[in-house]
């Protein structure tokens, strides 16, 4: 983005104009380049090098650059530069004008397994004439090494869902343990197989070697394994469900030290492979980053919408303006998806820190949401800029988590007060905005709100207001949707689903305003009113003298946090329905926000009577561990997993375990977005108690659902004797 554009005044030489001498300029470039830790050079329509950044030099052990310059890849790596068909791309590049951009490949030095992202562009002279090609590189070995993690994971899982034979299952996990990493051998040694079972399971590469391949059979301890004194060895026992190990795997590889996150994968890798012997599937782990303030030990959202006004109405008296930044971490999802919750806990109590030190006195710096801080400078515009710049930089210095080497960037959205906004919620939004411009523009970088952002802003603070209105007006309506027992057609419960009765919109759906809802808290009061409307609709069925149904309503995190206890109770006592005929839907983001407290409110709500089902299960986080530790009464199965049913095989795996698992521990199960008769078939064979979706009913007004009862409509639960 130009500077003109983004109204921006340098900060790194405060003095320097349009008149700067171009060799300073030049220096400065070079300087900022060097800087860089990606790969940048230029060569010349030989292939000799004409400019290389010190990441280059280092590279290939020279001092400075002037000793690389005039140089092919040929003089300075032999052969190796040949068989990586560096001169015949850029060559190619060269000839044809036409970029090679994103090309994977193999590093010349190195480690065997260092791979590099290649980007190569032909570069022009004045008069659009080619001279020669401009590249540039970046090493992602450790994305591909994550790569192949992730693709040897979702292979033992895949098989573990299709409960693989037990040999099927062994000889595919050494291959995909042996894909890890170049040189790598494995084996996987089973105590007591069982008769016509093999004993030892050998990669390909062990196979090879006979002697060490029949040495595994042998012995029960692995480290009494003799192996090449060049080659490093490893092992994990096979744990069974009772205690003792099923077996081990042992692991070899050839002349270096395995990383962490290979040996930690391998690791996980045998349990799965225990799971697999036992013929007993659990879910991963629950990998989530807790989201709350006491993490960073910041001020939070309620904080900010108490100071901020404070500090704008304080300015708007002295005529000052109030920086805002919103700052939000680039790519955390997949760093904390990648290397775990604790090491995202640690990344952002880490940059809490940072940027706490990087204030002044008066600053302020407010954690708002997973990832997100907004940030208060009471100063004048550049000197605001200057000093979300010093922040970013900040934020983007290395550190050392555990055994991993991070790098995370950020991207700033800035906006002034009074010109972008004089509320809150104006010029926070107007921060937000323009932090997805950073985002857009290729993220690590600071964007200032712009008019032509105004409109979207506009919209969604028109939206805000007539949402708040229709709150107070009570605008809102429900509609129910049955749940089916699967075995007798009949009517079990309904949920109840909000609806909008805009005025000149006519009836809107819950994608148009919920999100909204959360977002400005007006989620709590329309929460509450949804919740006592559902109770009296039950409550009133019953006294009609009609068949009693259970009557599930959702909750939001903030109504879940927000006195649910209490809230429910009163409606309760004042609508005078059974507490056996509510049921409570939840997610598992929503619990697993605060583990301990959630556990706390669903006992106090489970004591009442009243029931707890677990929405959307399987979709995110959900694991064995929930179903065992939250007192739940009921879970429903994503409707994603019903889509492809009962054709595709492997979604038919998951949700037959998922009925079995929840039956073994006494839980109901609904699967939601049944569609066709033989969806329907087979999750009733399948042992699924309860359906819900269109085909049975759409969502409708309570005077329908007050007809099926009245009538006993008997819904068709699929095919003809459960034939597919």
């Amino acid at each position: 983005m130009s500077r003109k554009k983004r109204d921006l005044t340098p900060s790194a030489t405060p003095d320097m104009s349009e008149n700067t001498n171009p060799s300073d300029r030049h220096a400065l470039l070079e300087a900022m380049i060097d800087h860089v830790p990606d790969f940048i050079y230029a060569k010349d329509l030989e292939g000799r090098f004409l400019f290389a950044n010190r990441a280059i030099v280092t590279e290939n052990g020279f001092d400075t650059v002037e000793q690389l310059i005039g140089l092919t890849d040929y003089d300075i790596n032999g052969e190796a530069a040949r068989r990586a068909g560096i001169p015949d791309t850029e060559a190619r590049v060269m000839r044809t004008g036409e970029p090679d951009l994103g090309y994977e490949e193999r590093a010349m030095r190195g480690d065997i397994d260092r791979w590099l992202m290649m980007s190569r562009v032909p570069l022009k002279d004045k008069a659009g004439n080619i001279i020669g090609v401009v590249g540039a590189s970046r090493d992602i070995t450790q994305k591909k090494a994550s790569e192949r993690l992730l693709q040897a994971q979702a292979h033992i899982l895949e098989m573990i869902v299709a409960a693989a034979r037990i040999e099927d299952f062994l000889e595919e996990f050494v291959k995909a343990i042996e894909n890890l990493a170049t040189g790598l051998a494995c084996a996987v040694r089973v105590f007591d197989a069982a008769e016509g079972e093999p004993s030892v399971y050998a990669s390909p590469a062990l196979a090879q070697q006979v002697g060490l391949a029949a040495l595994v059979s042998s012995v029960s301890d692995p480290e009494s394994l003799v192996h090449p004194a060049e080659n490093i060895a490893f092992s994990f026992d096979i744990p069974a469900s009772e205690g003792k190990a099923h077996g081990f795997v042992w692991c070899m590889l050839a002349g270096r030290q395995p990383d962490a996150a290979l040996v930690e994968f391998i690791g996980a890798a045998a349990r799965m492979a225990g799971l697999a012997i036992d013929r007993k599937r659990a879910a991963e782990h629950i990998a989530f980053l807790a989201d709350h303030d006491m993490l960073t030990r910041l001020p939070n959202r309620r904080f900010l919408d108490t100071r901020l006004p404070e500090i704008l109405a304080a300015a708007a008296k002295a005529n000052r303006r109030v920086g805002i930044g919103f700052l939000d971490l680039d790519n955390f999802k997949q760093i904390n998806d990648t290397l775990g919750h604790s090491i995202g806990d640690a990344l952002l109590s880490k940059t809490a820190e940072r940027i706490a030190k990087s204030l002044r006195k008066n600053d302020l710096v407010l954690r708002v949401g997973g990832d997100e801080f907004v940030i208060i400078l009471e100063e004048r515009r550049d000197d605001v800029e200057n000093r979300l710049q010093r922040i970013r930089a900040a934020v983007s210095q290395p550190l050392r988590i555990g055994n991993y080497d991070i790098k995370v960037t950020c991207s700033i959205g800035m906006a002034f007060f009074p010109e972008h906004g004089e509320t809150t919620a104006e010029i926070v939004a107007a921060a937000d905005l323009a932090m997805y411009e950073a985002k857009h523009t290729g993220r690590d970088s600071i964007a200032t709100f712009t008019p032509n952002m105004a409109d979207d802003l506009r919209k969604k603070f028109t939206r805000i207001e007539e949402l708040r209105k229709a709150v107070k007006r009570d605008e809102f309506v429900l509609y129910f949707q049955p749940q089916v027992d699967l075995v007798s057609g009949r009517i079990s419960g309904v949920e109840a689903l909000v609806r909008w009765q805009h005025p000149t919109e006519g009836l809107l759906g819950p994608a148009e305003f919920i999100g909204l809802a959360e977002e400005t808290g007006l989620i709590v009061e329309l929460g509450e009113s949804i919740l006592e409307k559902a109770c009296r609709q039950a409550q009133a069925w019953a006294a009609a003298g009609l068949s009693p149904v259970k009557m599930a309503v959702n909750i939001s995190p903030r109504q879940f946090q927000g006195g649910l206890v209490q809230q429910i109770r009163s409606v309760l006592k004042e609508t005078g329905l059974a507490p056996s005929l509510l049921e409570i839907e939840i997610t598992e983001t929503l619990i697993i926000q605060d583990v301990e407290t959630s556990l706390r409110i669903m006992r106090a709500i489970k004591q009442m009577g009243v029931s707890l089902a677990l929405d959307d299960f399987g979709i995110g986080y959900s694991c064995l561990g929930m179903l065992k530790t939250f007192p739940l009464s009921c879970m429903k199965i994503d409707r994603s997993f019903l889509t492809h049913l009962p054709e595709k095989t492997k979604d038919s795996a998951i949700v037959s375990i998922m009925i079995q698992l929840a039956g073994s521990l006494g839980i109901d199960v609904i699967a939601e977005g049944v569609e066709a008769g033989d969806q329907a078939t087979f999750l009733r064979d399948a042992g699924c108690p309860y359906g819900q979706g269109y085909y049975f009913s759409r969502p409708v007004p309570a005077e329908a659902i007050e007809d099926m009862l009245a009538k006993t409509t008997i819904f068709a639960t699929g095919l003809p004797e459960g034939r597919l």
